[in-house]
C-alpha cells in the first residue's frame, strides 16, 4: 500500500511540472475526506483523482474520474460555474479490496483572476467487487492550480 501511495504522489509531482496551470491540488471534505486532484485536458474535459479516508468506516478511498463540464447552465456575474458529470472508478482498501464504478455529478465555481476553484459533488457508485450494491458519496472542496 505504501508503494502505491508513493507511486501516486510521484505521478502528481510529474503532472504538476508537465501541465503548469492546468493541475490543481486541494482538499475534499465530506465522506470521505482527503486530497482532491484535477488535471484539465482542455476547457471542457478533466481528469479528477481522489485519495481520501473514510472516518466512519475506517477505509482508504482511491478514485479516478473523467469529467465533462457544461458552462451553459449557471451564469455567475464573475467567474464561471460549470456543471460537471463523468464516469470513473473507485477502490476501497481495508481488509479486502472493493471496486466500483462512479458517476460524479457536481458544480465547480472558478473565480475570475484566481488560481482556485471551489466545488460541490454527489457521486453515486455501483460497487462491483466483492459484492454488487449502490453507494453514494458527497463532498465539498477546493483546489489550487499550479
Amino acid at each position: 500500500m505504501r508503494r502505491l501511495i508513493l507511486f501516486v504522489l510521484t505521478l502528481i509531482f510529474l503532472f504538476s511540472m508537465t501541465y503548469a496551470g492546468n493541475f490543481g491540488v486541494g482538499i475534499i471534505a465530506g465522506e470521505p475526506t482527503g486530497i482532491s486532484l484535477r488535471l484539465w485536458q482542455n476547457k471542457v474535459n478533466a481528469f479528477d483523482f481522489g485519495i481520501a479516508w473514510s472516518i466512519d468506516a475506517n477505509i482508504l478511498h482511491i478514485s479516478a474520474d473523467y469529467v465533462t463540464h457544461n458552462y451553459g447552465i449557471f451564469k455567475p456575474t464573475s467567474g464561471t460555474m460549470p456543471f460537471y458529470y463523468g464516469i470513473g472508478l473507485r477502490i476501497l482498501a481495508k481488509d479486502n479490496t472493493n471496486l466500483g464504478v462512479r458517476v460524479p455529478l457536481g458544480i465547480v465555481f472558478i473565480p475570475k483572476g484566481t488560481t482556485l476553484d471551489f466545488f460541490f459533488e454527489i457521486v453515486p457508485t455501483l460497487n462491483l467487487v466483492p459484492a454488487t450494491n449502490l453507494d453514494v458519496d458527497g463532498a465539498i472542496g477546493f483546489r489550487y492550480y499550479f
